[in-house]
Order: C-alpha cells, then sequence, then structure tokens
C-alpha cells in the first residue's frame, strides 16, 4: 500500500492562492510553497507538472473568488461598476493576477462570460440596441473602469471611492447619450 500523502494539492493549492492574494503571482514558487508548507519542494512536483499547471489552477480559483466577489455586491454585477473597482482596491494583488497581464482574457474568457453576456443583454434591453452596438458600448465602458481600476490596483493614485464612483455614473450616462432614443 502506498504511503498517505501528507500534502496535498488542495493544500498547495490553498497556500499559493494565499501567497497569490498578498504578494502577487511573482511570489508564488515551488520554494516558497515548500517553505509556507513546512514540506520538501517533492509533494509539489508530485501534485503539479509544472508551474505552468498550478498557474492555470490558480487562475481558475481566482475567477471563482472574482465573480463570488462581484456577486456579493448585492447588484447585478458589470465589469463596469464599482464592485469591479473595490475588487481591484481590495485585491490588488489579484487583479493585477487577472486583469494586468499578457494574454490574461484568454483564460479568463469563459469565467467571465456570464457576466459579460448579462451585461450586453441589459444595456440591449435598456437602449433598445443591437448585441453588436451593446458588445462595442460595454467593452467602452469596461475600458474606462478598468483604467481607473488599473491606477487604484498598482497605487497609480488614491482616489476617494465617491470620486470614483460619480465617474463611473457620469462616463455611463454621457456614453449612454449616444444611444438615448
Amino acid at each position: 500500500m502506498p504511503a498517505k500523502k501528507h500534502i496535498t494539492k488542495e493544500m498547495i493549492l490553498s497556500k499559493a492562492f494565499e501567497i497569490l492574494r498578498t504578494n502577487g503571482m511573482d511570489s508564488v514558487s515551488v520554494t516558497a510553497l515548500a517553505k509556507k508548507l513546512h514540506c520538501s519542494t517533492q509533494p509539489i512536483y508530485l501534485s503539479f507538472k509544472n508551474m505552468d499547471a498550478l498557474r492555470a489552477e490558480l487562475s481558475e480559483q481566482a475567477v471563482e473568488f472574482f465573480l463570488q466577489f462581484m456577486n456579493e455586491s448585492g447588484e447585478e454585477p458589470d465589469l463596469f461598476d464599482m464592485a469591479y473597482i473595490q475588487f481591484a482596491k481590495d485585491e490588488k494583488e489579484l487583479f493585477q493576477f487577472l486583469f494586468m497581464r499578457q494574454n490574461a482574457f484568454e483564460e479568463l474568457r469563459e469565467g467571465l462570460s456570464p457576466i459579460m453576456d448579462q451585461s450586453i443583454s441589459r444595456l440591449m434591453d435598456q437602449y433598445h440596441i443591437s448585441h453588436d452596438e451593446a458588445h462595442f458600448f460595454h467593452d467602452q465602458l469596461w475600458m474606462h473602469a478598468h483604467g481607473i481600476a488599473a491606477m487604484i490596483a498598482t497605487d497609480f493614485c488614491d482616489w476617494d471611492m465617491k470620486k470614483v464612483e460619480h465617474m463611473i455614473e457620469e462616463n455611463i450616462y454621457y456614453m449612454g447619450q449616444k444611444y438615448e432614443r
């Protein structure tokens, strides 16, 4: 009978997620995980083929965490609303991991699709516009919110959240004027 694993894949993922949230992906390494788990590197190598495999599973966990955060806002989540920006403020490292690394959208597309699709549908209904127009409108709103969120997540600026909320509301209002009929 093989020896029982004392360090499970779930334990490794949990510690990796903890490191990711507090110090960012650059701090997630086999050595750092082994130190946090008080073990050798062997259990980590036995559980994950390589760091890309670990990162892929961390991406899934991070998306789930993000979606849960967005759904807890009490509103229908949008990628251009205050919940998105609050996530950037509260979870700076996670926000940067999810939304500020090269080609991350390909990994996130499936997880973000439900929010995007619902937002696009609401924009179609509210403004009586086609799917393509609503998708374009959504992306414009998201890029504005993302710029603000990125500046907050990187500590580029520390805006008052009331000011940010006002900026988001005005952006939605003025951009929506194009579609008012």
